[in-house]
């Protein structure tokens, strides 16, 4: 599995554990889903993680 699976994966487990609303649940999941608005920072971040660099300084 990818990390990005196992991260959602986790993610999701404890989203379920915590959150017994239904509607909030799926705010939640929307929110947590949507894009990156701002496509210079996503591709910063994803050449830093390439790198092996910290993505948080």
């Amino acid at each position: 599995m990818s990390r990005l699976k196992d991260l959602r994966k986790v993610v999701g487990d404890k989203l379920r554990e915590s959150i017994t609303d239904a509607d909030v649940m799926h705010h939640t999941f929307k929110d947590l889903t949507k894009p990156v608005k701002d496509k210079e920072l996503a591709r910063y971040l994803a050449l830093r993680q390439e790198f092996g660099l910290p993505v948080q300084e």
